[in-house]
């Protein structure tokens, strides 16, 4: 894969840098305020693990300069993920990168930054460290399509006046880098990780802090985590993995403190309204929030008979899930919520009785059962 064409786009009210990477035209848009700095390094962090799982090697022009921090951690990055390829759905095989100059060139910048969008995990890097954040980033292109404008400006205006009101400002930027993976057959949840980083290194701020999804004791190999993230920095961008130590009902349990923030709760990338209250992300959300006693009109209540008949239908197919679901059932348990128990072993037991079928195919049909079922879906 070859990255050329790299260059700063100046407008009057934004900038954007930009660069061809085997055809897909990635960009990252920054309003005026913020200026992008011109390097090879964001597109490199958006690449790598796609060049892994494609088995090409990574190219950069000529002209073109990159850390030669970030090009020492990126042997140690492809050493992990190889070591994860079974996780990630993906052979993921060891690149070379070739071309451009390895070369340290002082950018003036000493922001530091978070990503935030009003969910639970940004919240909770939020006031952790408020007080060495200078300013957030909301990404149109992450949390909800390039296209969805008048949803993007409903939630941006929320999030902006909830920091403003904290003393924050809070920046709309844009960037296609979550479909430049889409675009390559790999999914977002394999290579976000680098492309958060990437966001970061384009702007070229001293420090990103990028939220915690999953625990250390919980952890499981995907794009982003406290193992890798670190490894994205470069030496003018340091980018930190926060929030580890902190399971998701924990974080909820926060909002309480901050009825404020409990108003703008948004957690949904779906796109079909402000929360749309059917997806797993939504309904694990609203499982938590009745558990813990905690209502919010950006959710429906989650009556007993939407835990009967919705929730309990519910289907999930990765493992990380199912760790969000334990800690909604332990938490049904402590507090006796009997019709939450039901659902939530029946859901369990649905994504075990599953996982035993697809193990007892591969190890028993070598997967034909897998192949048949999607030659049938095709048809």
């Amino acid at each position: 894969m070859k990255i050329s064409q790299i260059r700063i786009e100046q407008h009057p009210d934004h900038a954007i840098l930009r660069a061809d990477c085997a055809g897909f035209d990635l960009w990252y848009k920054f309003p005026a305020p913020l200026q992008p700095r011109l390097s090879a390094d964001p597109f490199i962090a958006a690449c790598l693990l796609i060049c892994m799982a494609k088995n090409q090697n990574l190219e950069i022009e000529a002209s073109a300069n990159y850390s030669p921090i970030l090009l020492n951690n990126l042997e140690q990055l492809q050493n992990i993920f190889a070591y994860w390829q079974d996780y990630l759905g993906h052979t993921m095989h060891h690149i070379k990168i070739m071309g451009g100059t390895a070369k340290e060139e002082p950018f003036p910048c000493n922001d530091k930054v978070s990503f935030f969008s009003g969910g639970v995990d940004g919240y909770h890097t939020y006031q952790q460290n408020q007080q060495d954040i200078d300013y957030l980033l909301f990404a149109k292109g992450i949390d909800m399509q390039l296209s969805s404008d008048t949803l993007y400006q409903h939630a941006f205006n929320s999030n902006k006046d909830y920091l403003l009101s904290k003393h924050k400002t809070l920046y709309p930027i844009e960037t296609n880098v979550r479909f430049l993976g889409y675009h390559n057959q790999l999914k977002w949840g394999v290579c976000f990780g680098g492309g958060l980083s990437s966001i970061a290194l384009a702007l070229g701020v001293k420090k990103c802090y990028i939220a915690a999804g999953l625990t250390y004791q919980n952890n499981i190999p995907e794009g982003s985590n406290y193992i890798t993230d670190h490894l994205w920095s470069n030496h003018q961008t340091q980018i930190v993995h926060h929030g580890a130590n902190v399971k998701r009902i924990d974080k909820l349990k926060e909002l309480t403190n901050d009825p404020e923030f409990l108003a703008i709760l948004r957690v949904c990338w779906h796109d079909h309204g402000y929360n749309c209250g059917e997806c797993e992300k939504c309904l694990r959300t609203m499982s938590s929030l009745r558990l813990l006693g905690i209502e919010t009109d950006t959710f429906p209540t989650l009556s007993d008979h939407l835990v009967k008949h919705k929730l309990r239908d519910l289907k999930l197919y990765n493992i990380h899930d199912v760790q969000f679901l334990e800690e909604n059932l332990d938490l049904a348990i402590a507090v006796n919520d009997s019709v939450m128990i039901e659902a939530l072993q029946h859901i369990k037991h649905n994504f075990e009785l599953r996982a035993l079928i697809k193990q007892a195919d591969e190890l028993i049909l070598h997967g034909y059962a897998h192949k048949l079922k999607q030659l049938i879906a095709r048809h």
